[in-house]
Parts: C-alpha cells; sequence; structure tokens
C-alpha cells in the first residue's frame, strides 16, 4: 500500500519538476554561431512581410539588428517586450523555416527567411497584444530543410518576477 501510494505521490511531482527546470542552454548546428540571445532594445520598424503561418499573417522588419540588453532566457511576460537571438552562418542558406513555439501550441509560429555568410540576422518574438502573453516554455527553432540550424528555448514568467527587466532602452542613451 505504501509504495502505491508513494508511486503516485512521484507521478504528481514529476510534471512540477519539469516545469520547473531551467531552459536548456542553447543549442547550434556546425557552421551556425549564436552571437547572442536575450531581451533586446526595440527596433524601427522597417515594415512587414507576409508569413501566412502566423497568427498575425505577417512578421515585423526590423530596421537593423538589435542590441541584446539582458543576456537570459527568462522573459517577462510584458507588452513591448522584444527577446530573441542574433546568428550568425559560415554559408548562405535560403528559405530558412523559423518556428516559435508558444506554450501548450499544437503547431508552431512559422516564417521563411534567408540567412547571408557572414551577416548577423535577428530572429525573435515581440509582445504586441495581451494574448501573446503567455507564461510558459517558448522554443524559438530554424530549419534548412529537416536538419535543424539551432533552438533556444525561453521561459516566459509573470512580470513582477522580473521588474525592470524590459525592452524599453531610453535609459542606454
Amino acid at each position: 500500500m505504501f509504495q502505491t501510494v508513494k508511486a503516485a505521490a512521484l507521478a504528481l511531482l514529476l510534471p512540477v519538476q519539469a516545469a520547473l527546470a531551467e531552459p536548456a542552454p542553447p543549442w547550434t548546428a556546425p557552421g551556425i554561431e549564436l552571437a547572442d540571445f536575450g531581451i533586446y532594445c526595440a527596433l524601427q520598424s522597417a515594415g512587414t512581410q507576409a508569413a501566412p503561418d502566423t497568427t498575425l499573417g505577417y512578421i515585423h522588419t526590423l530596421t537593423g539588428v538589435p542590441a541584446i540588453v539582458f543576456h537570459q532566457q527568462e522573459v517577462p511576460a510584458r507588452l513591448g517586450v522584444h527577446f530573441g537571438v542574433i546568428v550568425r552562418t559560415d554559408r548562405d542558406i535560403p528559405g530558412v523555416r523559423n518556428e516559435t513555439w508558444l506554450p501548450g501550441a499544437s503547431r508552431p509560429e512559422v516564417w521563411v527567411s534567408d540567412l547571408i555568410a557572414g551577416q548577423d540576422h535577428a530572429r525573435g518574438f515581440q509582445f504586441d497584444f495581451d494574448r501573446e502573453l503567455l507564461p510558459g516554455r517558448w522554443t524559438m527553432e530554424a530549419y534548412d530543410g529537416d536538419t535543424l540550424l539551432y533552438r533556444v528555448e525561453w521561459d516566459v514568467v509573470p512580470p513582477e518576477t522580473l521588474p525592470g527587466v524590459g525592452s524599453d532602452c531610453d535609459f542606454l542613451s
């Protein structure tokens, strides 16, 4: 009887322990460099690019490569926060499939872009709408066909757990 109760208690604790596990360290394939990652200063949008496999149907294009100001994998669920990666590659890779998995989603947000050898490329997410503020594990991945190029996990947490952490970088000037 005690063994059954003990086994049931352990079974209940395993999901809690998994949820408390830290995000895995970022991973890259050979020839892919993760130059930086974390929360970055908001940049002016250069416009939008069609991305029909995303909730909005488009992504914002940026005027440059953002400055990462908080080098971490914990992100506050706060409107206006931008987080992501800066990647470089040793070769041109056209048609890279970028995937962002939100907690509990049955399929990722997907958009396609090119990676040009030797250039910095920003790939990220910004919280524009309340419906996007989903606490939990987020994952950003990129693929060349079926080959995984990089993976970064993020823990989006209630904003009060990270006071002062955000993308309002006016204090830097």
